[in-house]
């Protein structure tokens, strides 16, 4: 039997032949309508003042993380059963963890002799009933801890505390058993200072050099207003940048965004780029670090920090917040007590291996580092905005 040849449909070849012009036609007009729009798109995220709204919000729905609480799916997260989960909370200064009061009910670890901050901890203990203190001493919170307990060291300078952090990281804890520790997304904390300065996260504030009078605002007002949007633009010499060793210049200050900035003047800028900025762990990117923050937060914009998780980072997760079971405090401390004498490049555990810690980037928690000291931060008004904050959106109203 031959094989059929050249095998074709009967009706194509009765179908009347036509000109393709218009075919040709048509798709010419929708490439030129498809580069316009490509074209459109990048005027609009180079400059956003092109365009009266946020072109990104046609695309993404910005109010919703991009990545789910609880490791897996939505929804609410019950407490786990059959054993406690402690909440250790080194306390250092008052004024910040006045804020943090706020946000928890806990166990207070005092690492201070300062006469007016143990004041005030007693005397708010007395008022809360499920306030407690424990011994008093550096290394405390780590002595305390109990076997198959799980615990969450709450350093005591965290002044903004996502409401599903806490959940988060225990569950991602219970979901990795093998884990040593998981730490909470802790803004521009060891491993994460890089990843946090990227471009759109860190935005380029820069520090305010005059002490400008606000008539029309009383005292009052100017104490409950958090907001970055009712700050004014920086002014400053077209030549200004922050170097090395940059000092404040005033008491109370506050940190402004230029309407045009340039490529090198902000401190993370500086840092990354050239050899005369600060470096990542300076006052002045922490300065710029919580500014950028307050802003993204206004803005519902938090999304721009999340990540689902980053497993055994090569160098050093922050001690700030995190959660561990009580049998692994002892190895937990010596991990930190440890690299805190070292290069970040030697994070490791006794045995010389790295540890096996996780960052959740889900939870996200904001830290006022006391490493950068009175001549830093305190002298900006950043205590103050994030009081106000909490006052307004997280604290009990109690009448």
């Amino acid at each position: 039997m031959s094989r059929t040849q050249n095998l074709r449909d009967i009706e194509s070849n009765t179908e009347k032949k036509h000109s393709h012009w218009h075919d040709w036609a048509f798709v010419l007009l929708w490439g030129v309508i498809g580069y316009a729009c490509i074209i459109f798109m990048v005027l609009a995220y180079s400059n956003p003042r092109l365009i009266p709204f946020d072109i990104s919000s046609l695309l993404f729905r910005k109010e919703i993380s991009p990545f789910f609480a609880f490791s897996q799916g939505t929804g609410h997260y019950s407490k786990p059963q059959g054993f406690k989960i402690v909440a250790l909370v080194p306390f250092h200064y008052h004024e910040r963890t006045a804020i943090l009061d706020c946000y928890l009910q806990v166990v207070f670890v005092p690492q201070t002799d300062d006469a007016a901050s143990m004041e005030w901890l007693y005397s708010i203990v007395n008022q809360t009933p499920e306030y407690a203190i424990s011994s008093r001493g550096h290394e405390m919170e780590w002595e305390v801890a109990k076997d198959n307990v799980m615990y969450i060291r709450i350093d005591g300078d965290i002044v903004f505390l996502e409401d599903n952090a806490i959940s988060t990281i225990v569950k991602t804890k219970l979901d990795n058993p093998s884990t040593l520790m998981v730490s909470a997304n802790v803004i521009n904390e060891a491993a994460l200072a890089s990843l946090h300065s990227h471009p759109g996260t860190a935005l380029p504030y820069l520090p305010e050099l005059y002490d400008v009078k606000q008539p029309s605002r009383s005292k009052s007002q100017l104490e409950h207003d958090w907001r970055a949007s009712s700050l004014p633009s920086w002014q400053g010499p077209l030549n200004f940048k922050v170097g090395k060793d940059f000092d404040p210049p005033f008491e109370g200050h506050r940190w402004l965004l230029p309407r045009d900035a340039g490529s090198d003047r902000d401190p993370i800028a500086r840092s990354v780029y050239t050899d005369t900025g600060p470096t990542l762990h300076d006052w002045t990117v922490g300065a710029q670090q919580h500014y950028s923050f307050l802003h993204h937060l206004e803005h519902n914009d938090l999304g721009r920090y999340k990540f689902p998780m980053w497993v055994d980072p090569t160098e050093p997760t922050s001690e700030n917040f995190g959660c561990f079971w009580g049998n692994d405090a002892v190895e937990v401390h010596r991990i930190f007590r440890n690299n805190q004498k070292v290069s970040s490049h030697n994070w490791h555990m006794s045995d010389g291996s790295r540890p096996h810690v996780i960052i959740d980037g889900k939870g996200l928690v904001s830290h006022y580092s006391a490493r950068q000291g009175a001549a830093g931060l305190d002298a900006t008004d950043l205590i103050t905005r994030y009081r106000a904050y909490a006052q307004e959106k997280v604290c009990l109203q109690t009448e």
